[in-house]
């Protein structure tokens, strides 16, 4: 079976026609020729067919075919076409038909039989049909549990619970496993203690002057400070500071600017002159078209 499918978010479906259903003699059922349609989340629908045959007749003789295939849910015959040959001679006949999708259910049994004198040879009759996968319902379908939109997922889930039982773990290489990774985990807990009793005692020592709880006198030389300000205070070192006088004065303006006239420039002038007239001139040409 050849078909293309074209797919949404929803659904899948695949247009193809069937292998030939007349090909082990002239009748034939559907469920061997159409695709498989077991799931409820499946759908295939049949919108056309093509039939060929060879008949084999005195052209004196009266005969007709029949080509059907009978209607499963409604009786009689979902599809019925009759080719008369009464007074003809035989030869080679071929008909195409397409009309809406039929739902497959319907189509029942397919068959070409003869009424009157004449023979068919060489059968032939495929179908047109599309197949619908409905994504949403076929996951519900093979898992219940994907979504609690699902039909049946509280009896599946239910049913779930109910089954769940404590995992049992009876390994003797499982608990090899075990206490070699938990004597790893040991190992790699009493390293970590061992560097951290050996700290550096220059990272103890900043730790403890960057800490909270560090004093003053920790931190800073005190008798040091002291010394400094002290010294700082004598005013006989301070007091030359306040006493120096700056020789100052007033200093009065050397320059003088004669006031002068700027010209216009004729340059500029002749300039926008230009530029008036080039946009006169663009004016003018959408003035015309206006």
């Amino acid at each position: 079976m050849l078909g293309v499918s074209s797919s949404s978010c929803f659904s899948d479906t695949t247009y193809g026609t069937t292998s030939n259903g007349a090909i082990n003699g002239l009748s034939w059922g559907m469920g061997t020729i159409l695709p498989d349609t077991s799931g409820p989340y499946i759908s295939v629908q049949i919108h056309g067919l093509t039939y060929r045959y060879k008949m084999v007749k005195d052209p004196d003789t009266d005969a007709k075919v029949y080509v059907r295939n009978e209607d499963a849910v409604n009786g009689g015959y979902v599809f019925e076409e009759v080719d008369d040959w009464s007074k003809v001679p035989g030869g080679t006949i071929q008909k195409y038909f397409r009309f809406p999708y039929i739902d497959s259910s319907r189509w029942g049994d397919g068959s070409m039989t003869v009424e009157g004198d004449g023979e068919i040879k060489d059968p032939f009759m495929v179908y047109n049909y599309r197949q619908v996968i409905d994504e949403e319902l076929q996951k519900c379908y093979l898992t219940p549990l994907a979504d609690p939109q699902c039909p049946g997922f509280d009896a599946a889930l239910a049913n779930y619970l109910n089954n769940l039982q404590e995992p049992t773990v009876d390994d003797p290489f499982y608990d090899e496993w075990v206490q070699a990774n938990l004597s790893l985990d040991e190992e790699a807990e009493a390293q970590e203690q061992e560097e951290q009793v050996e700290e550096p005692e220059e990272e103890v020592l900043l730790e403890k002057q960057l800490g909270a709880e560090s004093s003053i006198d920790e931190m800073v030389d005190t008798t040091e400070q002291a010394s400094i300000l002290a010294a700082l205070a004598q005013v006989p070192k301070i007091e030359p500071y306040y006493i120096i006088t700056i020789p100052g004065g007033e200093y009065k303006d050397v320059l003088e600017f004669e006031s002068t006239d700027i010209p216009d420039n004729p340059r500029a002038m002749r300039s926008f002159a230009t530029d008036e007239k080039h946009q006169t001139m663009v004016r003018s040409q959408y003035n015309k078209e206006q």
